[in-house]
């Protein structure tokens, strides 16, 4: 059964949070959350499309399996079942044919994840909670925190200011000396501060990160700290804890605020406007695509 994590008392009546509550049910909550509104930095075209025909898109199996086993290890072989059988040859057998009919129907309910994967996210399990600045978070705490919150979004286009409902599910949400912090998990190929940075921007993680610092402040009243867990999907996964400072957030909170003001202002014209925007646009090639050899040997530049 969900859990609230904020006393009634500290709740704003705009919004509540709660625990444990099921990926299907939380997706059947009203509320824009910050995956559908990054839609929109596509165009609005996609954004609507997308409304109308959502897409029944299947998780990562190992995020999924890994944020089991790492936040709620309790629930791993409820949820999970791995199929291991293999050929003569030592090959996993494809997932198809009687055996695996068979395999389905014994595990009704059930995730099923490959041999490889339920290692790979136990393995991740293991390297989180052996990394003491990780576990400084995940001592104590409550799990795949869904909050509901209200957000007031003044528009540019016609001067009013408009509520949105909007939610999110954050990985953890803990206190620690009085502090609250809302914890995240993520899995990456490279946990570096470079290439996790890059990657975090590309994938839009920061708008996220100022979408759920505003929602639990607006629930609230308390400004949380963010922190992001990142451990490297392969041996020997290595494990990071970032502190995701202002800049961050201020930069995701302008975006995602435009794509709010965006979203009103389509809303209001009804118009659905595509990637050109009606205009006719130049093209452009990347820069690694030029041959610019020759411009830099003009340059006079030292060779190390």
């Amino acid at each position: 059964m969900p859990v609230y994590i904020v006393d009634d008392g500290n709740m704003s009546p705009k919004g509540k949070i709660l625990s444990r509550v099921p990926y299907e049910e939380y997706s059947g909550l009203p509320g824009i959350n910050i995956s559908r509104l990054k839609e929109m930095k596509r165009s609005p075209l996609h954004f609507q499309y997308r409304s109308a025909n959502p897409v029944q898109s299947k998780p990562l199996s190992l995020g999924t399996a890994a944020h089991c086993a790492v936040l709620e290890p309790e629930r791993f072989q409820r949820q999970f079942a791995v199929w291991n059988r293999r050929s003569e040859s030592g090959n996993l057998c494809p997932r198809k044919g009687q055996y695996w009919d068979a395999f389905v129907a014994a595990n009704p309910g059930k995730t099923i994840i490959t041999e490889d994967e339920g290692l790979d996210a136990l393995a991740i399990a293991k390297a989180i909670r052996s990394d003491p600045c990780a576990m400084r978070y995940l001592e104590s705490g409550d799990p795949e925190v869904t909050m509901l919150w209200s957000l007031d979004i003044e528009s540019l286009t016609h001067g009013k200011v408009v509520t949105i409902d909007c939610r999110g599910r954050a990985d953890w949400l803990t206190r620690i000396d009085g502090k609250h912090y809302l914890i995240g998990l993520k899995t990456a190929k490279d946990c570096r501060p470079f290439p996790f940075g890059a990657a975090a921007a590309r994938i839009g993680y920061h708008l996220q990160w100022a979408f759920y610092l505003d929602g639990y402040r607006a629930i609230t009243g308390v400004t949380p700290e963010l922190r992001e867990i990142v451990v490297e999907s392969a041996p020997p996964y290595d494990v990071v804890v970032y502190d995701i400072p202002e800049d961050v957030i201020l930069q995701g909170r302008a975006e995602y605020e435009g794509l709010l003001r965006l979203l009103i202002d389509c809303e209001t014209r009804r118009e659905w406007l595509g990637v050109a925007n009606g205009v006719e646009q130049t093209l452009s090639l990347p820069t690694w695509a030029y041959d610019t050899q020759d411009d830099l040997s003009e340059l006079d530049l030292e060779v190390a």
